[in-house]
């Protein structure tokens, strides 16, 4: 046993000797200065990559884009921030919120690479982020916003190439977070030439791959062990870790689960990552509590493992800007919890149990690993993530350690065998049964095959009968000589969940009623079906388009509160007698009111969506119209079929789009549209109801008027 403790204390010098000359062989590194970053003697050996760390110039609560340095830098003091770092604020001061926020960095880096080819190799920030590179949009993740409601988090690490036009770089980096306890650059960004950040990146996957390869063949084989002999129910504890591990490495780090996955929910994405850490513990501790059940309490177990699984329930069952709180709780836990099973291992070297040294050893190096990558994720050191590797060299000699104890069992080898052959013959038994009862069941599955399309049959004849319906509410009266009206109408399916509907309330007065409801088929067309009549019920009695929307509220809000039927909607009001538009929104984006000269007025959105606020008073707004004037009302689809991404640049792009139709009759505008916008970008389908009602207050008719 001293020997093989000796050996263990030897190899474990030779890695640290190994670490040490290899730190020492490195060139130190520059840091930012008042946000200055001089790296040109640094970089020139091309082998070399930057690090992006030090003072950044930092503009807090403020999303500055390059051109507004010049203003910026006149009317700001100068603050900086230490990168890497967090913004976020003491959960005692702002609770939950405490990582909610959004801000510009800003770094001048100095390399003397002119024309030459670079890289950037940013991991993820939490989380969103915009990068730019010398006045240009360089990179991004999620959507950068200053409120909670237009932000998008996303974690997706990338490289980005990039040739700088000058001997000097300089960074902006946008940052929004409302989703996560730590907001800001927390990770650091690395700068060098393309083909060494390249090969580092090509390395980091060859490295990770082997790991992942390494773990997975322990974990398989050992499930494969625990099939084999189930009474050994340690294995399956330990295969288990193993897998969580390979999906932490997936996950982690440079998040190759994204390359396979592209279309990951955020939310998703980052309860896997919590949960493969949270659910370690508890199923590393089963395995330890199986392996030495005589030294391990059940007490002390009990509380290891069910508390492992609440903490990972609660990453299951709340959002993340709760349970990331939980992390450094659950990280002081596992430390605890990890002392415990080295008291544990002690006692079994105390009793002298085969390989317990070994154990020992195995459970230290994953230790330290861990306790450093808990300081490197609070920002306290920046030293690279170890833990995986930790993992790798203590299941590597938990691997041996189990071998050890299966090599025994193939003693028994040739008895089992005998059993195995009494065991087929009963296997042979159970087919012939089996094949019985599948001919049973492909009976009974023929059978119900009918039930189901005479089903389906009858949900696409209701389907037609509510396509009709929708369509007799849809009806548009004469409008002339005062309006011209065109429509596109694009449902999703048979029946949609747009409606809209045009009353001539007197001879020189109408109304326009746009709604986008929930859902879509039979469900989209009852919930029409209710607000149509309670639209017909209510027109007569609202003098105004605000008053419309009150009475629509206040049904839904107490009538039909059981159902939570919540939808935006539009009333436009044209009073002839006086020329005048009247607009009322309720949760809908802007409309458009285009003059005849080509400017455009946007039609702000008034009040919340129906059925959400009790006794809400909305608002309404009035403009003159003339002869030649246009508006444009319209549901989200259409915004979501333009930008998914960005709904301010969609309506940047159909504004634009919409400048150019000044000089068409209205007739033409929206096929123009279609072809301009939506063909152009080769979408196969739709995936949202798509309305828009263009409406032009009559040319030829203004004669006859006078």
């Amino acid at each position: 046993m001293k020997n093989k403790f000796r050996f263990c204390l030897h190899f474990l010098f030779v890695c640290i000797t190994l670490l040490a000359a290899s730190c020492g062989k490195a060139a130190p590194a520059p840091v930012a200065k008042s946000g200055v970053l001089e790296a040109a003697k640094f970089l020139e050996d091309d082998s070399h990559i930057l690090k992006l760390v030090g003072d950044w110039q930092y503009y807090p609560w403020l999303l500055v884009s390059p051109t507004d340095l010049p203003t910026l830098d006149t009317q700001l003091n100068k603050e900086y921030f230490t990168v890497p770092g967090i913004w976020s604020e003491s959960f005692w001061n702002r609770g939950f919120l405490a990582g909610d926020g959004y801000a510009s960095f800003r770094i001048l880096i100095k390399h003397n690479l002119k024309n030459q080819a670079l890289s950037l190799k940013i991991p993820e920030m939490e989380t969103a982020y915009v990068l730019f590179a010398d006045g240009k949009k360089l990179a991004n993740n999620g959507i950068v916003s200053s409120s909670e409601l237009n932000s998008r988090p996303e974690y997706r690490p990338l490289i980005a190439d990039f040739v700088p036009s000058s001997d000097q770089t300089e960074i902006i980096l946008q940052i929004s977070n409302y989703h996560h306890r730590k907001g800001g650059p927390g990770q650091i960004i690395s700068l060098g030439h393309a083909k060494a950040i390249h090969s580092q990146f090509d390395t980091e996957i060859l490295k990770d791959m082997l790991l992942v390869g390494s773990i997975l063949f322990m974990g398989i084989y050992h499930l494969l062990l625990y099939f084999n002999r189930k009474k050994d129910r340690h294995t399956y504890w330990f295969a288990l870790a193993c897998l969580l591990i390979c999906l932490r490495v997936f996950i982690t780090g440079n998040k190759y689960i994204t390359l396979f996955f592209p279309n990951l929910p955020w939310e998703l994405h980052l309860k896997l990552s919590y949960l493969s850490f949270f659910l370690i513990p508890p199923v590393f501790c089963r395995y330890i509590f199986l392996l030495f059940r005589p030294q391990f309490s059940k007490i002390g177990y009990s509380i290891i493992f069910n508390v492992g699984l609440l903490f990972s329930l609660l990453v299951l069952l709340t959002r993340s800007s709760f349970y990331t709180y939980l992390m450094i709780p659950y990280q002081v836990f596992t430390l605890i919890g990890a002392l415990y099973v080295m008291i544990v291992i002690f006692k079994v070297i105390r009793d002298k149990q085969v390989g317990s040294v070994l154990f020992l050893f195995s459970f230290l190096v994953f230790l330290t690993t861990f306790l450093n990558d808990i300081m490197v994720n609070n920002i306290i050191i920046t030293t690279p993530l170890m833990v995986h590797y930790g993992i790798f060299m203590m299941f590597l000699f938990q691997s041996l350690f189990i071998a050890r104890g299966f090599s025994k069992g193939f003693q028994d080898a040739e008895n089992l065998a005998n059993e195995l052959i009494d065991k087929n013959k009963d296997l042979e038994t159970v087919r012939s049964q089996l094949t019985n009862l599948n001919e049973k069941l492909e009976d009974k599955v023929n059978e119900k095959t009918k039930e189901l399309q005479s089903k389906l049959d009858q949900i696409g004849k209701d389907l037609k009968l509510a396509k009709s319906i929708v369509n007799s509410l849809t009806t548009i009266p004469n409008l002339s000589p005062y309006l011209n009206a065109q429509i596109l109408y694009q449902p999703l399916s048979e029946v949609g969940g747009d409606i809209f509907s045009v009353k001539k309330m007197q001879d020189t007065y109408f109304r326009f009623f746009l709604v986008d409801a929930t859902g879509h088929g039979l469900q989209a067309a009852l919930y029409t079906m209710m607000i149509q009549s309670e639209f017909e019920r209510l027109n007569e009695i609202a003098l105004k388009p605000n008053d419309l929307l009150f009475y629509l509220n206040q049904h839904f809000y107490d009538k039909n509160a059981d159902l939570q039927i919540y939808f935006p909607a539009v009333v436009l009001d044209f009073d002839f007698a006086q020329s005048t538009l009247r607009f009322a929104c309720a949760g809908m984006q802007n409309h458009l009111l285009q003059k005849k000269n080509g400017d455009v007025i946007f039609l702000e959105n008034t009040g919340p969506i129906i059925g959400i606020l009790e006794n809400y008073r909305f608002g309404m707004v009035e403009h003159k119209v003339e002869v030649g004037d246009r508006i444009f009302i319209y549901t989200d689809g259409i915004f979501e079929e333009l930008n998914e991404m960005d709904g301010s640049a969609a309506l940047r792009e159909f504004t634009d789009a919409l400048k150019n139709t000044t000089h068409l009759p209205i007739e033409e505008v929206i096929s123009d549209l279609t072809e301009n916008l939506f063909d152009k970008m080769k979408k196969s389908k739709w995936k949202d109801d798509v309305s828009m009602i263009a409406l032009e207050v009559g040319l030829k008719f203004k004669s006859s008027e006078s």
